[in-house]
């Protein structure tokens, strides 16, 4: 790479970022402020433990890993409230950086940041808690990027897509498939290279990811046999019109998220969501006419897995492709990756974002032939952004203020802190839900944060109540604790699975239970909150053995490959 393109590469970077610096700022807004953002699936606590379930080694389906492990190692010198601020800001930057690196022209790169930061999409998947989704969405041009490179044969450019694919690792699951996904379709297209060097890109891009995303693939083989998902589920989760264009017109738009609860009221009107339509089709239609996948090595392989991204979103509400999801997600180890559909639009945002991007530097580049000079990328600049923000306002400043932050209750806190240092047993939380609904937090509804509050075992309902229907969870303990309080003899079945301590939050609604505890004794209590203390339980189990850990292991010698690789390239360089 010259000296100049460098500098302009850098230079559009910057730009970039800018560009999800503003767009962070515009969407967070009061949600930047001192305290918790707790709704959904988004739980943050002051000091997240190091602990099995952190680790993924407890037995149970490992949902955040490693994302939790990435939280709870900031959280040890950083209050958990900033750390929450840091990785939220750092999805808009990432993306938006990452677009600026990939698109490589100043404007192009401002204009591609905010269509990668201002979108149905992320502000959904930010509504509704899926943080760990997000900053994996964030390393997707990165990943692009760097496949280019080694898919050229450029120094470095191996190590380069290792690091980016080892970073993906790090943001869970979703976030390393899509990553992926992204670096095979930009490595293998267009198809220029030898075979044999493709296939030893190939080879490599597979063992970084395997062995990166052992934290959570090792674990899950250990207890896949265990867990069985609701078939149910697909239903519940596939793909849903939150514009009166359809399932197919809000997925091109960037929506069609499942859970209506999250939705913007604004797309649901037909001049803003058809607005949304047309500016995308146009886009598309420009890019194609111009023949864009020639201009950026990079733009073949997107348009393919963005595509991609595009289809495996819709495809669970087509006729048959729902029956197709339910035989993957039930039969196929690990399937139930896929149930939830939507989230693989992240290909296609990521993808439209580079054709916006491309658009709008042809319409500078139109601009300066015409003799308009400068007049033109700033009101380009400008012009993207407002159009953005103009086709979703309603996720403006923390979504119109329903974002704002709260504070754990200090009672709560204390009483967290005097069960970690109880004698062993397990806790259980109740009312027996999933999701908890607190006047301390506006009555906003949020994943139990129990289990990251306590570093020891915490059982809870995994049931998921939807509007429509319940999809029943996977752990077999929680099944039989349901069965047992429908029967009125939760006591003695929570006691039988090493339950010592019951929670009880008295703030919440009764139903769906709690066990008749009258009988037992107080452990302590405060406001909102009482803890009974059922007496000695069985013998804990042994906890994790050397074999659990394995992952752990794999991810370190995809750490250390990398590591030598990324030396190597600059030893060589040098």
């Amino acid at each position: 790479m010259q000296m100049a393109e460098r500098l302009r590469a850098t230079s559009a970077t910057w730009y970039g970022a800018a560009g999800g610096v503003v767009c962070a700022v515009l969407m967070l807004g009061p949600g930047l402020a001192p305290g918790y953002l707790l709704f959904y699936d988004m739980v943050f606590v002051p000091d997240l433990q190091l602990s099995d379930r952190v680790l993924g080694v407890d037995g149970s389906v490992p949902r955040a890993v490693p994302n939790d492990l990435v939280v709870a190692v900031l959280s040890g010198p950083i209050p958990g409230w900033i750390v929450q601020k840091v990785l939220l800001v750092a999805v808009f930057v990432g993306v938006g950086a990452g677009m600026g690196h990939l698109t490589r022209s100043r404007l192009g790169a401002w204009s591609a940041a905010v269509v990668a930061c201002w979108n149905p999409y992320l502000a959904e998947r930010l509504a509704i808690g899926h943080w760990g989704f997000l900053l994996g969405y964030a390393t997707l041009p990165w990943v692009a990027a760097a496949a280019v490179r080694c898919r050229r044969g450029e120094r470095g450019g191996r190590a380069l897509l290792g690091a980016a694919l080892l970073v993906a690792a790090f943001t869970g699951s979703t976030g390393s498939v899509l990553a992926l996904a992204v670096a095979i379709a930009v490595v293998v297209l267009p198809w220029t290279a030898p075979l044999t060097a493709r296939a030893a890109d190939l080879a490599w891009v597979a063992l970084v990811f395997v062995l990166a995303n052992a934290p959570w693939w090792w674990p899950f083989l250990r207890v896949g046999q265990t867990f069985v998902a609701d078939p149910d589920g697909v239903a519940a989760f596939q793909s849903r019109a939150d514009t009166p264009l359809g399932t197919v017109g809000s997925l091109l738009t960037g929506g069609g998220i499942w859970n209506s609860g999250v939705w913007f009221a604004e797309r649901e009107t037909w001049l803003i969501s058809g607005v949304a339509l047309v500016l995308v089709l146009l886009a598309l239609a420009s890019w194609g006419m111009s023949a864009g996948w020639r201009r950026h090595p990079a733009a073949l392989g997107m348009m393919a897995v963005g595509s991609l991204g595009f289809l495996a979103s819709a495809l669970s509400s087509w006729p048959g492709g729902d029956a197709v999801i339910q035989w993957v997600v039930v039969e196929v180890p690990g399937g139930g990756l896929i149930r939830d559909s939507q989230k693989f639009l992240a290909l296609w945002m990521i993808f439209l974002a580079m054709v916006v991007g491309d658009g709008v530097e042809r319409l500078r580049e139109r601009g300066v032939r015409a003799g308009l000079g400068v007049r033109v990328p700033a009101g380009l600049a400008v012009g993207a952004l407002l159009t953005s923000v103009a086709v979703l306002p309603g996720a403006l400043w923390a979504a119109n203020g329903r974002w704002t932050t709260t504070h754990y209750p200090a009672d709560q806190l204390r009483v967290a802190s005097q069960l970690e240092r109880a004698p062993d047993g397990a806790v259980a939380v109740f009312p027996w839900t999933l999701y908890r609904r607190s006047e301390w937090n506006d009555r906003r509804v949020v994943l139990d944060p129990w289990q990251r509050l306590l570093s020891r075992e915490v059982l809870v309902n995994d049931d998921l109540p939807l509007s429509d229907r319940v999809v029943r969870g996977e752990s077999p303990d929680s099944a039989r604790v349901s069965r047992a309080l429908t029967a009125g003899k939760g006591v003695p079945v929570l006691r039988d699975l090493g339950v010592r301590y019951a929670v009880v939050l008295t703030d919440q609604p009764t139903k769906p239970g709690v066990p008749d505890l009258r009988s037992e004794r107080v452990l302590t209590s405060a406001e909102d909150i009482t803890v009974y203390d059922l007496g000695p339980v069985r013998a804990p189990s042994a906890g994790a053995d050397a074999t659990d850990y394995i992952g752990f292991a794999l991810a370190g010698g995809a750490i250390l490959l990398v590591g030598a690789s990324v030396i190597g390239a600059r030893w060589r360089r040098t």
